[in-house]
């Protein structure tokens, strides 16, 4: 195990590992994103290429390339070692880890799914009544190729096709929860297949693994027209989106993902080169789908439809992203028709269309400009009223600009639009109102120790720990890990006496603390970035200074308390030493 560890590592940087999960910014020599693991909206999750290491001082959570993996996904280390060999493009071979590798519910129920998805598969590449629906796929627009990357599939008119071949990998309780198959009767033993007579879409994982499926009617009596896979330990409707795991690469490139309604409008698209596109599952927008989105791009264009309902979960959309700090544009343009047919019947350029996106709130202007009539009263009233909220949750320039577009096209000074906004109260069950997150955090909001503090200045800046002995700071200022830690400081910097010296972070007790001092220097680095040679040395006098206060205080108070219970006990030996002690320390504050 350690040579493949060895050999990943030496293949994959965390940069580019964690840059597949968060949007990284350079800042200076280290890398920031919002943090994946909580919601917030300052970054406070940093990427040390240098340390090849991530971590979030918000909630304290991140790790080398394994550590992050671990977490991020909410798997084992060795299943971390499977997904990063695979990205790195080594073999991993399981037989030789079978036994750290326990089989989970989650192996049998994505076994189950995969054969379930080959066996669709040939149903529609091999059979007769697959053939008419290949047909059907060819009139809709797709090409064979495209068919075969989103491995659509047929499920035939039958009620036991592929539950006998399920039953062969997986428990019949594990079926009924992942939905593949249904039971006749509530309690009952006689099972059948749930899919039947449908176009199969099969829905995959972050890791392209299939979780679930949509399956769509293929006559019209049939109800309803989507059948989709129920929640298991698997399949989360409101944590997936359809085609990401297709789009992931694309949308980091690209800086943007278009947010569309069906199956068909994200693999239509795709095939057309619009590759950053995915869809939600059956389900509204959730707030797990903005928290997924958020960790790829700042950037979002929406596409769906054009009815009332389409449009209003457009207006949800651009209200859960705002809040975000997410830059909602919408698609105009499509001539009233879906993405897919606008597609297939060579409308126009889709990928033009998307880029041509004007921002949300400018397209829901112009739509109630078109819809109301300014020169009445109850025209401009309605405006108002439906365009305001969407100001609410801006920050002071874009509202700024907004509401100097607006006052313009209304005629009237900006002070009343301010005026009217004032008085716009959100509803509690508005969407700009759901808490999005477990509340903001900022970079260090998980405060280290004063002790903590100095050793981590000394620690990434060794030069200082000659200064820190000319201020006489000793093993005795420390408790705990940081005593440890000072002494085997102590101990190399004495063997060699050099100012310059580099720390051997693998030599004695600092290799066995090698997780948490690498943590500590980036917290250093990160928070003195902008120091001077003279304001390094300043802070850590100030420090030193701090820390013995606040030992003192410590020392004073357990006097006065001893002090108190020698006065009950009547010890006036011990009461004298005491309070000769706390002259003592009265006297060195």
């Amino acid at each position: 195990m350690a040579d493949l560890v060895d050999e990943i590592r030496g293949r994959l940087g965390i940069e580019e590992v964690v840059s597949q999960y968060v949007q990284l910014k350079r800042a200076g020599r280290n890398l920031k994103g919002l943090c994946p693991f909580h919601g917030e909206k300052t970054p406070s999750f940093v990427v040390s290429p240098e340390k090849q290491i991530c971590h979030c001082f918000g909630c304290n959570k991140g790790g080398d390339i394994f550590g992050f993996i671990k977490e991020v996904e909410g798997i084992s280390f060795v299943e971390a070692i499977e997904v990063l060999a695979d990205k790195a493009g080594l073999k991993f071979d399981r037989t030789k880890f079978k036994k750290q590798i326990p089989k989970s519910e989650k192996d049998e129920y994505f076994t189950a799914h995969e054969i379930a998805c080959d066996f669709f598969e040939e149903q529609l590449h091999k059979t007769d009544d697959g053939k008419k629906v290949l047909d059907y796929l060819y009139k809709r627009g797709l090409e064979d190729a495209t068919i075969r990357e989103f491995r659509i599939g047929f499920a035939p008119d039958k009620f036991d096709a592929l539950y006998p071949l399920l039953l062969k990998k997986a428990s019949k309780d594990s079926l009924l929860k992942s939905g593949l198959i249904s039971a006749k009767k509530i309690g009952s033993d006689e099972v059948y297949d749930k899919f039947r007579q449908r176009l199969m879409f099969p829905i995959f994982d972050s890791f392209g693994k299939v979780c679930g499926f949509g399956g769509r009617a293929l006559s019209s009596d049939q109800v309803p027209k989507y059948l989709n896979s129920s929640d298991s330990p698997i399949y989360n409707k409101s944590g997936l989106l359809y085609g990401l795991s297709h789009a992931k690469k694309h949308i980091k490139d690209e800086d943007k993902i278009v947010i569309v309604e069906g199956y068909f409008d994200v693999i239509l698209p795709y095939q057309a080169g619009v590759k950053n596109i995915v869809a939600v599952c059956g389900t509204a927008l959730s707030n797990n789908h903005v928290k997924i989105i958020k960790r790829l791009t700042s950037n979002v264009v929406t596409s769906f439809d054009t009815d009332d309902a389409g449009f209003e979960a457009t207006k949800r959309a651009y209200f859960l992203f705002q809040k975000e700090g997410i830059l909602v544009k919408t698609v105009n343009g499509l001539t009233g028709k879906d993405p897919a047919d606008f597609v297939k019947e060579k409308v126009g350029d889709f990928k033009s269309v998307v880029n041509e996106s004007p921002d949300f709130v400018t397209f829901f202007t112009e739509k109630l400009m078109k819809s109301y009539d300014l020169k009445t009263l109850d025209g401009r009233k309605k405006i108002l009223v439906d365009l305001l909220p969407c100001y609410k949750q801006m920050t002071p320039v874009i509202m700024d600009f907004f509401v100097k577009k607006l006052a313009d096209r209304l005629g009237i000074e900006d002070k009343y639009l301010y005026g009217e906004l004032d008085q716009v109260k959100l509803p509690d069950g508005h969407p700009a109102n759901i808490s999005n997150s477990s509340g903001e955090s900022e970079v260090f909001s998980r405060k280290m120790s004063i002790a903590e503090l100095i050793v981590s200045l000394m620690l990434e800046y060794s030069n200082l720990f000659k200064i820190s002995k000319d201020l006489l700071l000793g093993e005795n200022d420390f408790d705990d890990d940081m005593k440890n830690v000072y002494n085997a400081l102590a101990d190399q910097y004495n063997a060699s006496r050099d100012a310059a010296l580099v720390w051997d972070f693998s030599e004695g007790f600092l290799s066995k603390l090698c997780d948490k001092i690498t943590v500590m220097r980036l917290y250093a680095e990160e928070k003195y970035k902008d120091f001077s040679d003279t304001a390094l040395q300043s802070e850590l006098e100030k420090l030193v200074d701090r820390l013995r206060k606040d030992r003192r205080i410590k020392a004073l108070k357990e006097a006065q308390s001893r002090i108190a219970d020698m006065e009950k006990n009547g010890d006036k030996d011990k009461l004298k030493e005491l309070i000769e002690q706390q002259q003592r320390l009265l006297k060195s504050n």
